[in-house]
Protein backbone atom coordinates (compact mmCIF):
# COMPACT_ATOMS: atom_id res chain seq x y z
CA UNK A 1 0.00 0.00 0.00
CA UNK A 2 0.92 3.52 -0.91
CA UNK A 3 2.36 5.80 1.89
CA UNK A 4 1.22 9.00 0.13
CA UNK A 5 -0.28 11.52 1.70
CA UNK A 6 -0.42 16.05 1.39
CA UNK A 7 0.38 15.65 -2.05
CA UNK A 8 -1.39 18.32 -4.54
CA UNK A 9 -2.14 17.30 -7.93
CA UNK A 10 -3.99 19.56 -10.28
CA UNK A 11 -4.31 17.08 -13.17
CA UNK A 12 -7.00 16.86 -16.23
CA UNK A 13 -10.13 14.14 -15.17
CA UNK A 14 -12.72 12.49 -16.93
CA UNK A 15 -16.04 12.48 -15.47
CA UNK A 16 -17.16 8.31 -15.19
CA UNK A 17 -19.89 6.39 -14.72
CA UNK A 18 -17.78 3.37 -14.29
CA UNK A 19 -16.67 3.56 -10.92
CA UNK A 20 -12.96 2.64 -10.92
CA UNK A 21 -11.21 1.57 -7.45
CA UNK A 22 -7.85 1.37 -5.93
CA UNK A 23 -5.70 -1.62 -6.52
CA UNK A 24 -7.52 -2.40 -9.64
CA UNK A 25 -7.41 -2.09 -13.74
CA UNK A 26 -9.88 -0.60 -15.83
CA UNK A 27 -10.65 0.76 -19.61
CA UNK A 28 -12.06 3.67 -20.70
CA UNK A 29 -13.12 4.59 -24.51
CA UNK A 30 -14.12 8.09 -25.69
CA UNK A 31 -14.04 10.03 -28.77
CA UNK A 32 -13.85 13.90 -29.75
CA UNK A 33 -11.13 16.47 -29.22
CA UNK A 34 -12.09 17.21 -25.44
CA UNK A 35 -11.66 13.76 -24.83
CA UNK A 36 -8.56 13.60 -27.01
CA UNK A 37 -6.95 16.55 -25.19
CA UNK A 38 -7.61 15.01 -21.89
CA UNK A 39 -5.97 12.01 -22.75
CA UNK A 40 -2.92 13.85 -23.90
CA UNK A 41 -2.88 16.11 -21.08
CA UNK A 42 -2.87 13.10 -19.04
CA UNK A 43 0.11 11.42 -20.19
CA UNK A 44 2.21 14.63 -20.26
CA UNK A 45 1.04 14.94 -16.45
CA UNK A 46 2.06 11.42 -15.68
CA UNK A 47 -2.00 10.67 -14.85
CA UNK A 48 -5.52 12.03 -14.54
CA UNK A 49 -7.98 12.15 -12.02
CA UNK A 50 -11.40 10.09 -12.29
CA UNK A 51 -14.21 11.63 -11.25
CA UNK A 52 -17.47 9.52 -10.48
CA UNK A 53 -20.79 10.51 -11.98
CA UNK A 54 -24.03 8.39 -12.15
CA UNK A 55 -26.51 8.07 -14.73
CA UNK A 56 -28.55 10.77 -14.28
CA UNK A 57 -25.75 13.74 -14.31
CA UNK A 58 -24.79 13.64 -10.66
CA UNK A 59 -21.12 14.18 -9.94
CA UNK A 60 -19.06 13.64 -7.17
CA UNK A 61 -16.63 17.07 -7.77
CA UNK A 62 -17.24 18.91 -5.15
CA UNK A 63 -15.02 20.00 -2.07
CA UNK A 64 -13.97 17.03 -0.40
CA UNK A 65 -15.92 14.33 -2.69
CA UNK A 66 -13.51 11.32 -2.97
CA UNK A 67 -11.36 11.12 -6.82
CA UNK A 68 -9.18 8.37 -8.34
CA UNK A 69 -6.06 8.85 -9.57
CA UNK A 70 -4.90 6.75 -12.75
CA UNK A 71 -1.81 6.14 -14.14
CA UNK A 72 -2.38 5.18 -18.19
CA UNK A 73 -0.69 2.23 -18.99
CA UNK A 74 -1.60 2.59 -22.75
CA UNK A 75 -3.29 4.35 -25.04
CA UNK A 76 -4.93 2.91 -28.32
CA UNK A 77 -5.05 5.39 -30.95
CA UNK A 78 -5.97 4.28 -34.41
CA UNK A 79 -7.35 0.51 -34.16
CA UNK A 80 -10.70 1.05 -33.55
CA UNK A 81 -13.47 4.20 -34.39
CA UNK A 82 -13.02 5.52 -30.62
CA UNK A 83 -9.52 5.96 -28.62
CA UNK A 84 -9.24 3.56 -26.19
CA UNK A 85 -7.14 4.15 -22.58
CA UNK A 86 -5.83 1.00 -20.36
CA UNK A 87 -5.55 2.39 -16.72
CA UNK A 88 -4.08 1.48 -13.08
CA UNK A 89 -5.71 3.32 -9.85
CA UNK A 90 -2.76 3.74 -8.10
CA UNK A 91 -4.29 6.05 -5.29
CA UNK A 92 -7.41 8.35 -4.13
CA UNK A 93 -7.55 12.03 -3.22
CA UNK A 94 -10.38 14.81 -2.18
CA UNK A 95 -11.13 17.44 -4.45
CA UNK A 96 -9.65 20.43 -3.04
CA UNK A 97 -10.02 22.79 -5.76
CA UNK A 98 -12.93 23.56 -8.49
CA UNK A 99 -12.51 22.86 -11.41
CA UNK A 100 -9.56 25.88 -13.66
CA UNK A 101 -10.04 27.40 -16.66
CA UNK A 102 -7.54 24.74 -18.30
CA UNK A 103 -10.06 22.34 -17.43
CA UNK A 104 -8.00 20.65 -14.51
CA UNK A 105 -8.96 19.25 -11.22
CA UNK A 106 -7.02 19.47 -8.02
CA UNK A 107 -7.07 16.69 -5.05
CA UNK A 108 -5.25 15.97 -2.54
CA UNK A 109 -3.45 12.27 -2.57
CA UNK A 110 -3.46 10.73 0.87
CA UNK A 111 -2.88 7.04 1.81
CA UNK A 112 -5.80 4.07 1.52
CA UNK A 113 -7.33 2.39 3.70
CA UNK A 114 -4.95 -0.03 6.45
CA UNK A 115 -4.70 -3.01 5.58
CA UNK A 116 -6.32 -6.04 6.74
CA UNK A 117 -7.69 -9.49 5.58
CA UNK A 118 -10.69 -11.53 5.01
CA UNK A 119 -10.80 -15.38 5.04
CA UNK A 120 -11.70 -16.97 1.71
CA UNK A 121 -14.92 -18.05 3.47
CA UNK A 122 -16.01 -14.94 4.41
CA UNK A 123 -19.32 -14.15 2.75
CA UNK A 124 -17.87 -10.86 0.91
CA UNK A 125 -15.27 -13.02 -0.55
CA UNK A 126 -17.56 -16.00 -1.19
CA UNK A 127 -20.29 -14.04 -2.68
CA UNK A 128 -17.44 -12.06 -5.19
CA UNK A 129 -15.81 -14.84 -6.08
CA UNK A 130 -19.50 -16.86 -6.95
CA UNK A 131 -20.19 -13.52 -9.05
CA UNK A 132 -17.10 -14.52 -11.14
CA UNK A 133 -18.11 -17.14 -12.00
CA UNK A 134 -21.53 -16.51 -13.13
CA UNK A 135 -19.78 -14.04 -15.56
CA UNK A 136 -16.63 -15.25 -16.61
CA UNK A 137 -17.21 -19.11 -16.48
CA UNK A 138 -14.08 -20.20 -18.32
CA UNK A 139 -12.11 -18.20 -15.00
CA UNK A 140 -12.83 -21.43 -12.86
CA UNK A 141 -9.13 -22.06 -12.24
CA UNK A 142 -8.81 -18.46 -11.04
CA UNK A 143 -10.54 -17.01 -8.06
CA UNK A 144 -11.22 -13.87 -9.47
CA UNK A 145 -11.54 -12.34 -12.89
CA UNK A 146 -8.19 -9.96 -13.10
CA UNK A 147 -6.74 -7.79 -16.14
CA UNK A 148 -3.80 -8.47 -14.70
CA UNK A 149 -2.46 -11.03 -12.51
CA UNK A 150 -0.54 -8.75 -10.18
CA UNK A 151 -3.60 -6.91 -8.97
CA UNK A 152 -4.61 -10.34 -7.50
CA UNK A 153 -1.18 -11.28 -6.22
CA UNK A 154 -1.26 -7.47 -4.36
CA UNK A 155 -4.81 -8.49 -2.46
CA UNK A 156 -2.92 -11.97 -1.30
CA UNK A 157 -0.18 -9.42 0.28
CA UNK A 158 1.02 -12.12 3.15
CA UNK A 159 1.91 -14.48 0.25
CA UNK A 160 -1.12 -17.34 1.64
CA UNK A 161 -4.06 -18.17 -0.79
CA UNK A 162 -6.21 -18.64 2.35
CA UNK A 163 -7.47 -14.87 2.60
CA UNK A 164 -7.88 -11.57 0.59
CA UNK A 165 -7.24 -8.08 1.16
CA UNK A 166 -10.15 -7.04 2.65
CA UNK A 167 -9.62 -3.40 1.33
CA UNK A 168 -9.14 -4.66 -2.01
CA UNK A 169 -12.66 -6.87 -2.07
CA UNK A 170 -14.51 -4.10 -0.75
CA UNK A 171 -13.48 -1.95 -3.73
CA UNK A 172 -14.24 -4.79 -6.28
CA UNK A 173 -17.56 -4.63 -4.78
CA UNK A 174 -18.08 -0.68 -5.36
CA UNK A 175 -17.01 -1.60 -8.62
CA UNK A 176 -19.96 -4.14 -8.96
CA UNK A 177 -23.04 -3.14 -7.39
CA UNK A 178 -25.85 -0.37 -8.25
CA UNK A 179 -25.09 1.95 -5.59
CA UNK A 180 -26.57 5.26 -5.15
CA UNK A 181 -23.38 7.83 -5.77
CA UNK A 182 -23.84 9.26 -2.41
CA UNK A 183 -23.85 6.49 -0.23
CA UNK A 184 -20.51 5.03 -2.28
CA UNK A 185 -19.19 8.58 -1.92
CA UNK A 186 -19.92 8.37 2.18
CA UNK A 187 -18.48 4.92 2.42
CA UNK A 188 -15.41 5.79 0.67
CA UNK A 189 -14.94 8.82 2.74
CA UNK A 190 -14.98 6.35 6.35
CA UNK A 191 -11.35 6.37 8.08
CA UNK A 192 -11.20 2.56 7.67
CA UNK A 193 -12.91 -0.55 5.86
CA UNK A 194 -15.01 -1.35 8.65
CA UNK A 195 -18.27 0.86 7.40
CA UNK A 196 -17.93 -0.65 4.18
CA UNK A 197 -17.38 -4.05 5.15
CA UNK A 198 -21.43 -4.05 7.48
CA UNK A 199 -23.08 -2.12 4.60
CA UNK A 200 -21.60 -4.83 1.58
CA UNK A 201 -22.54 -7.81 4.31
CA UNK A 202 -26.18 -6.02 4.82
CA UNK A 203 -26.68 -6.18 1.06
CA UNK A 204 -25.43 -9.34 0.18
CA UNK A 205 -26.98 -11.42 3.18
CA UNK A 206 -30.31 -9.62 2.14
CA UNK A 207 -29.97 -10.66 -1.38
CA UNK A 208 -29.82 -14.31 0.06
CA UNK A 209 -32.47 -14.24 1.86
CA UNK A 210 -35.03 -13.29 -1.29
CA UNK A 211 -33.22 -15.96 -2.94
Amino acid sequence: MSLISNEFKQLPFLMCTEHLMPMGNGRISGTGYSFTHTVSDGLREGGLWLVMQDYSGQTANNSGDIIMFAAIEDVDWLSESQIKLKLAIEHWGKVTSPVTKQQKLEGQLYPLWQNSYLPMDDILVARLIECTHQFHPSERHHPIKLEHETAYSAALLEGTPHQLNTNWVCWRWLEILPIPLDKKQRLLKSPDAQLCIRYLKGIIRQSDRFN
